[in-house]
């Protein structure tokens, strides 16, 4: 989503009611937490911008020329929601409160373009603060982790390990559930691997989140009773169907402008978790049960997001998109003797 930006000569008149300060590479404009006071206009130069997310800090965006940022902190009287530093020498126009909220009601140009940018940015924020969501606009790249209690973690190796009820029929799990998500109405799967408790959502019955016996999913019959086949295709078409007709009602809905289009981009992009994406994955699942002292405990995983979840006995839990998976599994796990 790309914005608009202010003319140099736009700024030039913000000069009048703000102040002209220069930053050199390097400096941090300000950082996430702090309370906001003042908001600043680019001039010239480039500024990075990024957020929090979990334990790692990750760049969402980049600043130049005719850019504005921390508007929204100022106005909703909150601290900032990212750190925004230079990556070079900037010269910045700032303005505090009751300057910038003048400009905002003065009705001329100036004020026209900021309130406009100011409408489009909101929206593309609720999209990238949503980890989930945004994966599930093409993101490829995903990869978060969460720590768990750190008295867990110094504790994970000393622990009995035993074999559980999904470890006893795991191969033959593993075929189910790949009949379930390619073939049936499954759209979402999670493992519990210790209380070998098995959650499925159906498209028939998406609010419902299904928890079943180990046991029964490995039993056709079983299988037939509650998850009627449905092409991979079709399945794919009736989520999107889903996604159309809440769009739809959200016009009739008084929910914020900025939420009605997110979720309108969000519908619009959709597309499913790759077939062949979804095989490679429960292909390792078997070996990452046997990894000696390092195991999969709980996964996850949806045909609606282009993400996999997992949990693992150092108690920390990770979110990586499909495409990355075998990447995270590269550079943090050894399968070759698993």
């Amino acid at each position: 989503m790309s914005e608009e930006k202010l003319e140099y000569s736009d700024i030039e008149k913000l000069k009048k009611i703000g102040t002209a300060i220069q930053y050199v590479k390097g400096d941090v404009i300000f950082s996430e937490g702090e309370e906001a006071a003042d908001v600043y206009f680019v001039q010239a130069g480039d500024l990075t911008v990024a957020l929090q997310e979990f334990n790692n800090r990750v760049a969402v965006g980049q600043l130049g020329a005719g850019d504005f940022f921390g508007e929204m902190a100022v106005l909703n009287n909150g601290r900032r929601s990212a750190t925004v530093a230079a990556i070079s020498d900037v010269q910045l126009v700032v303005l505090n409160k009751p300057a910038f909220l003048e400009v905002l009601n003065a009705n001329g140009d100036v004020s026209n373009k900021i309130n406009q940018i100011m409408a489009s940015r909101t929206e593309g924020l609720a999209l990238k603060e949503n980890v989930l969501a945004s994966t599930g606009l093409n993101k490829k790249n995903v990869k978060v982790a969460i720590a768990g209690d750190p008295s867990m973690r110094e504790t994970a190796f000393e622990r009995e390990r035993y074999e559980s009820r999904v470890d006893k029929v795991l191969p033959e799990l593993v075929e189910k559930l790949h009949t379930l998500l390619l073939e049936r109405c499954v759209s979402e799967m999670y493992i519990q691997f210790n209380s070998s408790e098995i959650g499925l959502t159906s498209i028939f019955d998406p609010f419902n989140y299904e928890i079943h016996p180990v046991e029964k999913l490995i039993d056709d019959a079983y299988l037939d009773r509650h998850f009627p086949a449905i092409d991979y295709a079709k399945k794919a078409n009736i989520i999107k169907l889903m996604y159309g007709a809440i769009d739809k009602e959200l016009e009739h809905i008084e929910v914020p402008q900025h939420l009605k289009s997110a979720y309108h981009s969000y519908y619009q992009d959709w597309q499913p978790l790759a077939q062949e994406e979804i095989v490679k994955v429960l292909a390792t699942l078997t070996a990452l049960r046997k990894i000696p002292n390092f195991y999969l405990r709980n996964f996850g995983i949806s045909i609606t997001r282009d993400t996999i979840r997992m949990q693992f006995n150092c108690d920390g839990t990770h979110i990586v998109s499909a495409q990355e998976y075998q990447n995270f599994l590269d550079e943090n796990i050894d399968l070759s003797d698993s």
